[in-house]
């Protein structure tokens, strides 16, 4: 799935409930043909078959992110704003709760036991390679903040590093398109770390962040909720 764009107006530095703009295009991959073959009566025929099958264990959003800063009352009227500026940075973050919990030390590195528990919750198999401890077996990222008082050193979380022009990218502090595994002491939570116009997955426009997050395949769609958190 292409995810068009987040918007957001911040009024502290706890991530905040993102607003979902524009018309989001969804891209379901490619329909493969079936290869064919003619032969005789009475041969005996040797192949080699190949298939890059689509897993519906999981899905990918790729967008941008615009915003602005503001001093707002709880009825979102701004007495000052302040533009982002053409240099965006700051997390998307995504997860299956629509109330994660992002105060003071809530959020930490998902531990082995915490993604076993939410793949078990999505029907993914301990033992299928695409399961999200295998997906997520890196500890290669860089440092940010999760909100006010949670803190991740760089390199300390399990993560990852989304393709990038199709091709594989090495899980390091500096990567691109860097995406973390995180927990609030409830549910896991996704983060994307925010870099500004690059080229993702497709090599084609420029984005602001790349996201996959884990699917139950037997359902007709897991909702997700997204919060965007903007760097200072």
């Amino acid at each position: 799935m292409l995810f068009g764009g987040l918007s957001l107006y911040l009024a502290n530095a706890i991530p905040e409930g993102a607003t979902i703009s524009g018309s989001p295009t969804v891209d379901s991959g490619p329909n493969r043909t079936a290869g064919t073959r003619t032969d005789d009566g009475g041969d005996i025929i040797t192949l080699a078959l190949d298939l890059e099958q689509q897993t519906d264990a999981w899905k990918a959003y790729i967008g941008n992110v615009t915003g602005k800063y503001v001093l707002q009352n709880s009825n979102n009227l701004s007495i000052y704003e302040w533009p982002l500026g053409t240099s965006i940075t700051g997390e998307v973050y995504a997860s299956r709760t629509g109330s994660t919990n992002f105060t003071g030390g809530a959020i930490s590195c998902a531990s082995n036991a915490e993604m076993v528990t939410e793949q078990t919750a999505l029907g993914l198999s301990d033992s299928a390679t695409y399961n999200i401890n295998n997906t997520f077996n890196s500890t290669n990222h860089s440092a940010f903040s999760a909100g006010a008082g949670n803190s991740l050193a760089e390199n300390t979380c399990r993560s990852i590093a989304l393709w990038i022009n199709d091709t594989v990218q090495t899980p390091s502090s500096s990567a691109v398109s860097q995406e973390v595994a995180l927990h609030d002491g409830s549910m896991l939570v996704y983060a994307a770390i925010v870099n500004n116009d690059q080229k993702g997955f497709d090599n084609a426009s420029l984005h602001d962040f790349q996201l996959i997050v884990a699917e139950n395949a037997s359902s007709t769609g897991t909702p997700y909720y997204f919060y965007l958190e903007l760097g200072s």
